[in-house]
């Protein structure tokens, strides 16, 4: 048996206000959403080959700090920090590690961490 993929699942105080964000700025596209009666509750975002899924807190989750970290490649790094400055986003400067990357952060609505990296060649 071999694993074939991973969808990480962030949990949201608000599946809207992370949709939008997502959408706008790391350009997700909505593939399905699950909405109760008073709010969206869960959306399956695909970008490229790198899917995601959104899901409403419970009332036990609000009161956890369940936080995670997300580390997205791109392919040029540079032009992701010029786009995300444009959009006024609070972001990091870009650095270089150890470890053969080049990469900054920020985060989303929910305190999520998000790391995009480039690999230095």
């Amino acid at each position: 048996m071999n694993l074939t993929g991973l969808v990480p699942i962030l949990k949201c105080r608000s599946v809207t206000n992370s949709l939008k964000f997502y959408k706008d700025t790391l350009r997700f596209v909505e593939i399905r959403t699950r909405k109760s009666a008073k709010e969206l509750e869960w959306v399956y975002l695909k970008s490229g080959s790198t899917y995601l899924m959104l899901e409403l807190m419970s009332e036990t989750e609000l009161q956890q700090n369940n936080a995670i970290q997300l580390y997205f490649y791109v392919d040029n790094i540079d032009d992701f920090y010029r786009y995300m400055s444009a959009k006024s986003y609070a972001i990091s400067s870009i650095n270089s590690t150890d470890y053969g990357l080049k990469q900054c952060d920020f985060q989303d609505p929910d305190g999520h961490k998000i790391i995009i990296g480039e690999l230095i060649k």
